[in-house]
């Protein structure tokens, strides 16, 4: 078998980000998580991702919209799928294409909605 792919998660609620991680080591994906958005940029200094799943409302702090747009700045993030992992109905699709998001997936997401997301991306 390959190398496992990863996936950076950023998510500010503790059962959310834990369910995530639950279902990526399910689905056989490597993870970085991050709690905030600084916390993010700080771990991705020195590492990278295959596929970046963003909360778009992390409390306190940069915004995962923020995060995104300052993630992708960076040459090494430009080409790297980013997804939204969001409460928010689809009217903010907009702000997030103008963000730099390739997608979005709608919380409460199930496991094969993940999948297929990741899948997409990722082949």
């Amino acid at each position: 078998m390959g190398e496992l792919k990863t996936v950076l998660v950023v998510e500010d609620d503790f059962a959310s980000r834990q369910y995530l991680l639950l279902l990526l080591k399910k689905l056989e994906y490597q993870s970085h998580a991050a709690e905030t958005g600084e916390q993010a940029l700080e771990l991705m200094k020195d590492r990278t991702a295959d596929i970046m799943l963003l909360d778009i409302a992390l409390g306190p702090g940069i915004s995962g919209l923020e995060l995104g747009a300052a993630l992708k700045e960076e040459s090494r993030f430009k080409e790297i799928p980013m997804v939204a992992v969001t409460a928010f109905s689809k009217d903010k699709l907009d702000t997030l294409e103008e963000a730099g998001f390739s997608d979005y997936i709608s919380k409460p997401y199930t496991i094969v909605q993940l999948k297929q997301m990741l899948e997409k991306y990722l082949g």
